[in-house]
């Protein structure tokens, strides 16, 4: 068992590694690569001598072996892929194209020193408030699997200190009534009416982006005044989106509506298309795509609405699509409904409190909810 260097037909260097391999098909077998570094080397020696002692070596396997950052990802994430959804796999993807391979693609596993990220995780903080926090997460991760794959002992990031983030220690981020309604005038229903009831929507339900952009015609029932949310818009490993179930048990919910909401809902679907009579089969999308009325609206362009509303307006605080989901569960609270039928309307779910928001919730609690709600919002006309 021996590191040699060793010169190529083509003049390149090479070092090759032999480890002793025992008893194969009652033959002795040596082991045999070719690697560009004596580091590189040494690391593959001690794999395959692990191998060899544990019983996992393979004759017939021709995996290239691990020995970059990259190696590493290729390894790992056919594994990953399966354990989660394919909108997670999108964004996962996306996070080590764009950051992590970059950045640690070409370094040899045993090169990634505490150093290393704590200075990656220094940058990225410098430009990004909120980013850097899931790279560093993400690089832990597949460096931990690394350690369990035996090709590194110890976890570099397990020393890293992270960097507090901006606004650390600060209560959320909402809208109060007032807040909200200054918004709502933001916005014309007669030039602007998708914009309009699509927001009003969501700051009196506290309904998720990809639950709204999946809504259909007839999850609205106008004889019950209630909007059913039963399903979400996703996106998929190939980037495209697609209709998935909810986020959870919990966000299978049926969610009473104001009265104000149910006159602009009906008022909104009537312009869709007058010569249609809602019915529980009708499938057209609640908020289909301005471009084309027989598509669903983007995930991404309810955000982009916002965006330019409260830029336009020069609103403050400045707050997401999540913000605006904030603002109705803080302003239901505020007006004194109790956190678990907030937690309910919601669609909110923990493993420790799934049961108690069940077995305590039910369409009564609910109406009481929203008309708390409405009798709260109602304080200033929107």
């Amino acid at each position: 068992m021996a590191i040699k260097k060793v010169k190529l037909k083509s003049g390149a260097v090479r070092y090759r590694v032999t480890v002793n391999a025992g008893l194969i098909a009652g033959k002795r077998k040596n082991i045999v690569r070719n690697v560009q570094s004596m580091q590189k080397a040494r690391l593959l020696e001690s794999k395959l001598k692990l191998d060899v002692a544990n019983g996992l070596y393979d004759e017939n396997d021709t995996t290239p072996p691990v020995q970059t950052f990259s190696d590493l990802y290729n390894q790992w994430w056919p594994i990953y892929v399966q354990t989660v959804e394919g909108s997670t796999a999108y964004k996962t993807k996306q996070l080590f194209h764009n950051h992590l391979i970059p950045m640690f693609g070409f370094k040899t596993l045993t090169a990634i020193k505490t150093g290393s990220i704590q200075s990656a995780v220094s940058h990225w903080r410098e430009t990004t408030t909120k980013a850097y926090k899931e790279r560093f997460i993400y690089l832990k991760k597949i460096l931990s699997f690394a350690v369990k794959m035996q090709y590194i002992e110890k976890n570099p990031a397990d020393g890293v200190e992270l960097p507090r983030g901006v606004g650390s220690g600060k209560p959320p981020v909402y809208w109060d009534n007032k807040q909200v309604a200054q918004f709502l005038t933001c916005i014309d229903p007669n030039a602007d009416p998708e914009k309009y009831t699509m927001f009003l929507l969501m700051v009196s339900t506290g309904i998720r982006r990809e639950e709204l952009c999946a809504l259909n015609v007839s999850d609205v029932n106008f004889k019950t005044s209630t909007l059913s949310v039963n399903k979400a818009y996703a996106t998929g490993l190939n980037g495209k989106e697609s209709i998935k179930g909810t986020k959870s048990t919990a966000g299978m919910r049926t969610i009473p509506l104001t009265p104000k909401v149910t006159i602009q809902l009906k008022k909104w679907i009537a312009l869709l298309d007058t010569s249609k009579v809602v019915s529980i089969r009708d499938d057209r999308p609640l908020f289909p795509s301005p471009e084309h009325f027989d598509r669903r609206l983007g995930i991404n362009r309810p955000n982009t609405w916002l965006k330019g509303i409260i830029e336009a307006n020069h609103l403050t605080p400045r707050i997401t699509l999540h913000g605006l989901r904030k603002s109705f569960v803080t302003n239901m609270i505020r007006s004194g409904v109790d956190v678990s039928t907030v937690q309910r309307l919601a669609g909110h779910s923990t493993p420790d409190v799934t049961l108690r928001i069940y077995a305590g919730m039910n369409q009564s609690d609910a109406r009481d909810g929203i008309d708390k709600l409405a009798e709260y919002m109602e304080q200033v006309t929107f």
